[in-house]
């Protein structure tokens, strides 16, 4: 039988361990939304995390139930004022304590708090009528600080799913988005969970705004008429929906079909394939004349593969970031309608997120982040065997990053598990890296010790 031990602490408490047992209350922000659109959110001295990355496609029969996720589980470390760890008097950290026996960190990882809730998606457990496990779907519960009364919201039926949370002064402004099996539902979310309502169906593809919070709007995509196709027609069609009037809005008919990327800085950013060697990459602003203010920001013969672009993430409404033949490129617009663009970095490498001047990205060697004003790199932890596509920032009470997070294995790993870590980004310097990095992940004793015990 398997043995884990912890960075964090000597024992594991039990998985519903009453956290506010400890005698710390905390002061949870009314009507706002904290996410880090992962799997770590923060909350005053204190951070939410996925203890591990798990890849859904290896679990099995019961693997994500509080009795079988063990080391897999979702927990949170108590820092000190001024947000570091402490440790006891055999090097252990402090402070930590398990909130619930679910997974978090996978491939479609949501973390985020509102009111006195811990909300955050899981792979499916539920089996269908012919006892299939379907893990490729996800499930989204919320679970209380303290790590009581886990509730399941909703489960998707056809896909992973897209979710957005909404807050506001008033109780009515409290709600879940999801786009799951062409539809959208919304769910309130408040002391209590209200009843689903469809806003719209038949639905090809959605983009909510990029910031959790209030929301005005939001797009999507429809396939085009039978009738249509049955003329030969190609393409499909772009809308917005208005929350105010609930109402939605045919756009445009486009020729050449529209794949949305993201919905921010007031600008919607999409791709469309228009039959030459690359998809074009494109924002608008001006939704009431659909492409009139097109900005392109890809140029054809930039590369030889038209799906060779991925992770394309805005900055701002002047700058991009993308991947392309194993390099980071940037995109920056110009006086005209198509933008220019540079190499940022040349290796290959994996965007991660931006925030400010920053684009974060990963290695096969380490995380870091470069500046687009300067093109200057920064170290931010160096550690192989990294999970890429799964890091998060957490920032200070003034919205200053202080902390990336990041899943890598350990180097005495004899198995498979990526553990979470993080890089203190204060302490990054071009010319002599003062790295404080530390994992903060209850680890199996075989992974400490690099031996196998039976």
């Amino acid at each position: 039988m398997k043995k884990f031990f912890t960075y964090l602490a000597c024992l594991l408490l039990c998985v519903s361990f009453l956290l506010t047992g400890c005698g710390t209350k905390l002061n949870v922000p009314s009507g706002e939304v904290l996410s880090n659109g992962g799997s770590v959110v923060g909350i005053g001295d204190y951070v939410y995390f996925a203890n591990t990355y798990v890849d859904y496609s290896t679990l099995s029969g019961n693997d994500n139930t509080e009795k079988t996720t063990k080391h897999n589980a979702i927990f949170r470390l108590q820092t000190d004022e001024n947000g570091f760890t402490t440790k006891d008097e055999d090097n252990q950290i402090e402070n930590v304590n398990e909130v619930y026996g679910k997974i978090a960190g996978f491939d479609n990882e949501n973390m985020y708090i509102l009111g006195e809730y811990l909300y955050f998606t899981s792979p499916n457990t539920q089996k269908q009528e012919n006892g299939d496990d379907r893990f490729d779907l996800t499930t989204l519960y919320r679970v209380r600080l303290d790590g009581t009364s886990l509730q399941e919201i909703f489960t998707t039926t056809q896909s992973r799913g897209k979710f957005f949370f909404s807050s506001g002064e008033n109780a009515e402004d409290n709600f879940v988005l999801i786009f799951d099996d062409s539809k959208v539902t919304k769910i309130g979310i408040g002391k209590r969970v209200s009843g689903k309502e469809v806003l719209l169906s038949d639905v090809s593809d959605v983009v909510f705004p990029s910031i959790q919070g209030s929301i005005d709007c939001f797009y999507y995509t429809t396939d085009l008429s039978q009738e249509d196709q049955d003329a030969g027609e190609e393409g499909n069609n772009i809308g917005r929906y208005d929350m105010a009037t609930k109402q939605g809005t045919i756009l445009s008919q486009e020729k050449y079909p529209i794949t949305l990327i993201c919905y921010k800085n007031n600008m919607l950013y999409f791709k469309q394939d228009d039959g030459t060697s690359i998809s074009k990459y494109y924002s608008i602003s001006n939704y009431n004349s659909f492409g009139s203010d097109k900005i392109q920001w890809t140029l054809t013969g930039q590369v030889d593969d038209k799906d060779s672009i991925s992770n394309f993430t805005p900055i701002n409404e002047n700058v991009v970031v993308y991947e392309a033949e194993s390099k980071i490129f940037l995109g920056t617009k110009g006086a005209g309608t198509i933008a220019n663009y540079y190499e940022l970095v040349s290796e290959d490498a994996t965007i991660e997120l931006v925030d400010g001047d920053y684009v974060y990205y990963t290695t096969a060697n380490g995380v870091y982040r470069i500046s687009y004003r300067d093109k200057k790199a920064q170290t931010l932890a160096e550690t192989k065997n990294i999970q890429q596509g799964a890091c998060d920032l957490v920032c200070d009470e003034y919205g200053n990053p202080e902390y990336i997070y990041f899943y890598a294995k350990l180097e005495t790993n004899t198995t498979e598990t990526y553990y979470c870590h993080r890089a203190n980004i204060h302490t990054a310097t071009l010319t002599n890296p003062q790295l404080r990095v530390e994992c903060i992940a209850s680890v199996l004793e075989e992974d400490l010790t690099g031996t196998t015990e039976e």
